[in-house]
C-alpha cells in the first residue's frame, strides 16, 4: 500500500452539511491513473460510466499532439467513496503565513485549504477513487508520451454510488454544443481565420467547416494522407475524389447513428477500416487505376460497413477498439482477391446507385467463392472472362 497526500481546497458548495463536499486539486494524469479507475456499467450494476471508447481517447491524444499550445483547462470529476480519503485542514498554518492575503476569495464559510490523504495499492485492483466524468480526457492525456500533463481534478469526498450516478447523469444531460455566434460574442476582436485553422488542425469543428476531410488528408493514421483531390492538398498526389470520402463517411455515420455526435470516433473508425484495405491491396493503393475510383471506394466501403454493422449487432466486434475492428475488416477483405479489381469489366464505371449495387453483388459472390474454394471469378457479372 502507498500513502498519497494532495494539497488543495475543500469546498462545501451548499450550506447544508449533508451535501457531498468537493476537494479540488491538480495532479499529473499518469499518477491519477495509478489510483483511480472507471467503474463502468458493463462491469457492475453500480457502474456510472459508459464504455471507454478507445477512438475518443485517441482523439484527445491527437488533440494535444497537434499543437504545442493546445491545452485542456477544464477538470475531470472523481469520487472517493465513504471512508476512503481523509481531509486535514491547514488553515491555521496558512493564515500565519498569508496574514495579509484573502486566500478564501470571500468563501471562508464554505471552503478550507488543506490536504487529502488516502492509501492505494498501485500494483493491484484496489482503487480508492472512481472517474465520474472525463474518462477520455484522463486516458487520452496519459497516452501523450512527450509530457506527463497536470490536470485539474474536482473530487467528490465521501460520495455514495447514488451521488456519483446523479452527477454523471446531470453532467451528460446538460452538455450542449456552443454555437459559432456565441464564440464571436465572447471574443469581440476575433481573428476568425487563424482560430479556424487552429481548430481544424486540432480536429474541432467550427462554423460550417468540418475538420473531417482535413484529418483524412493530413493525419498519419489516415491511409488517404495527401491523396485527396482538392485545393488544400498542394503537395500530395491528388488522386481520390473528395466526394468519395464524404459519401463513405456519410454511409458509415448512417449505419452507426450513434457516431453522429462523435466525430472523433467516426474519423478513427473510418481510417482504421481503410488502413486494412490499403495494406491488403498494396499493389493497387495510391495509383491511377480502377480500384481507386470513386464508385469502387464507395461500393467497397458500403460492403464492409454492412458486414461490420451485422458483427456489431451480434457483439462480435467492438468498433471502438482499433485492434478488434481491424481484425474484423481483415477477415472481410481477405476474401476479396485483388484480381477482381485488376480485371477488365463488362460495364463502364460511373458513380451511380445501380453500379454500386452491381459491384456489391459481385463482392458478395466473390467472398462466397473464396470461402467455398471455387475459382474467384465464378458466377461474377462484372469481370470479363475468357471463353
Amino acid at each position: 500500500m502507498e500513502d498519497r497526500i494532495y494539497f488543495g481546497c475543500f469546498v462545501r458548495q451548499r450550506i447544508d452539511k449533508n451535501t457531498t463536499p468537493f476537494f479540488v486539486f491538480y495532479a499529473r494524469v499518469k499518477d491519477i491513473k495509478q489510483w483511480a479507475r472507471v467503474r463502468r456499467v458493463e462491469d457492475s450494476t453500480d457502474g456510472t460510466q459508459r464504455l471507454l471508447r478507445e477512438t475518443r481517447s485517441k482523439a484527445i491524444t491527437r488533440f494535444v499532439k497537434s499543437g504545442f499550445n493546445n491545452t485542456i483547462p477544464n477538470n475531470i470529476l472523481l469520487a472517493f467513496e465513504p471512508d476512503k480519503a481523509k481531509f486535514s485542514s491547514l488553515e491555521e498554518k496558512l493564515s500565519g503565513c498569508l496574514s495579509e492575503a484573502n486566500f478564501h476569495n470571500g468563501c471562508e464559510q464554505q471552503m478550507e485549504w488543506g490536504t487529502l490523504e488516502f492509501s492505494c495499492n498501485t500494483s493491484g485492483n484496489d482503487y480508492c477513487a472512481y472517474v465520474v466524468d472525463g474518462q477520455h480526457r484522463l486516458y487520452g492525456l496519459s497516452e501523450f508520451d512527450s509530457e506527463d500533463l497536470p490536470i485539474l481534478v474536482v473530487s467528490l469526498v465521501n460520495a455514495s454510488i447514488e451521488e456519483q450516478a446523479f452527477q454523471f447523469i446531470v453532467i451528460n444531460n446538460k452538455a450542449v454544443r456552443v454555437p459559432t455566434n456565441n464564440v464571436k460574442a465572447i471574443i469581440a476582436n476575433l481573428n476568425e481565420e487563424e482560430l479556424q485553422n487552429r481548430l481544424l488542425k486540432a480536429g474541432v469543428k467550427y462554423g460550417n467547416t468540418s475538420p473531417t476531410l482535413r484529418d483524412v488528408n493530413d493525419l498519419d493514421i489516415s491511409p488517404f494522407q495527401n491523396l485527396l483531390k482538392w485545393p488544400y492538398n498542394k503537395e500530395g498526389n491528388q488522386l481520390v475524389e473528395i466526394a468519395a470520402i464524404e459519401q463513405s463517411i456519410k454511409y458509415l455515420r448512417a449505419m452507426f447513428t450513434f457516431l453522429d455526435e462523435d466525430e472523433d470516433s467516426l474519423v478513427e473508425i473510418f481510417c482504421a477500416i481503410w488502413r486494412v484495405i490499403k495494406d491488403n491491396y498494396t499493389e493497387l493503393w495510391g495509383k491511377e487505376n480502377t480500384f481507386m475510383k470513386k464508385v469502387n471506394i464507395n461500393a467497397l466501403n458500403e460492403f464492409i460497413t454492412d458486414r461490420l454493422k451485422f458483427a456489431w449487432e451480434l457483439s462480435l466486434v467492438d468498433i471502438f477498439n482499433s485492434e478488434q475492428l481491424e481484425t474484423q475488416v481483415l477477415h472481410i477483405v481477405k476474401l476479396l482477391p485483388q484480381e477482381f479489381w485488376k480485371a477488365e469489366w463488362t460495364i463502364k464505371l460511373q458513380d451511380s446507385a445501380n453500379v454500386r449495387k452491381q459491384i456489391k453483388e459481385d463482392l458478395s459472390t466473390l467472398a462466397d467463392n473464396c470461402r467455398l474454394r471455387r475459382p474467384w471469378n465464378e458466377d461474377l457479372n462484372l469481370p470479363i472472362t475468357e471463353g
